[in-house]
């Protein structure tokens, strides 16, 4: 049976090289999932919290010694996925460019960004990804996961989606609700054509709604015929769905995939944002 909890000091698995690990980096924590695709339920997921810094040096230095003080994370893996959170991005045509190029276009959007540039290409939402994090951060996960790509949370999502969206179907917005409706990302598709990847900060279900009607606004899509679909915390999800509904027609749950119900029969407890990392 899976077990979900804070801690990792009593994981004990046998075998590493069979689990996958699949992480998600943020400014104030690293969320884990293990599971082993040759035992049922074999889902394990943690949450640890990062110890407080101010300073961009002052985090890589926590986020090294979280990942230190866990070995668990360690482990020879079959697989290791990584995504990251970042602020600083920017989405590109497919071949936008060479990575100099990439470059140039991102410091248009960020002229004072300062930290480890990171491109990304070829994934499922059909665009190249330019992300930047702290200094040292990405030379760190680089080493420390054996050279593992590391993705941009929100290409994920995107690319996720996207590999869900049918390119002659309604148009679609999806809204992953995260850190207790604290932040909400947004992935906007017309026609299976990514229109729009953002994320939100939110104060309260009103901002949510605010965010999430202010995107379908704003790319034209149709109350009666286009479609919402919403995941993530649960208790913000259940208090904002009954309200979008007054102003589109079509606003509904994402439904887990029978490739995360394959990794558990309780996949649907896991960070949303790792399931579509692990698939």
């Amino acid at each position: 049976m899976s077990s979900l909890s804070d801690t990792t000091g009593d994981i004990k698995i046998d075998n590493a090289h069979l689990w996958t690990l699949s992480l998600f980096i943020d400014a104030g924590s690293i969320s884990m999932m293990l599971h082993n695709d040759g035992v049922a339920d074999s889902l394990i997921c943690r949450h640890i919290a990062l110890a407080k810094y101010t300073t961009d040096d002052e985090y890589l230095r926590v986020l090294e010694n979280a990942v230190y003080d866990n070995s668990l994370l360690l482990g020879d893996f079959k697989r290791v996925n990584v995504c990251v959170d970042s602020r600083k991005y920017i989405f590109l045509p497919p071949g936008y460019g060479t990575d100099d190029e990439v470059r140039r276009a991102f410091d248009v959007a960020f002229p004072d960004a300062d930290g480890d540039f990171v491109v990304s290409r070829g994934y499922n939402c059909r665009t190249d990804v330019a992300f930047m994090l702290p200094r040292g951060v990405y030379r760190f996960l680089m080493r420390t996961f054996s050279n593992v790509p590391v993705r941009l949370h929100l290409e994920v999502l995107c690319s996720y989606f996207r590999g869900q969206t049918n390119v002659s179907a309604i148009n679609k917005e999806a809204v992953y609700i995260r850190d207790g409706g604290n932040v909400i990302d947004v992935c906007a598709f017309r026609q299976g054509r990514l229109q729009l990847a953002n994320t939100f900060t939110c104060r309260s279900a009103d901002d949510v709604i605010f965010y999430t009607l202010a995107v379908w606004n704003m790319l034209g899509f149709d109350v009666y015929s286009d479609e919402i679909q919403i995941t993530g915390d649960r208790q913000v999800r259940a208090a904002v769905m009954p309200r979008l509904r007054e102003y589109v027609t079509y606003v509904v749950p994402v439904m887990m995939p029978p490739a995360a119900m394959r990794i558990a029969s309780d996949a649907a407890k896991a960070p949303f944002n790792l399931i579509a990392l692990a698939i």
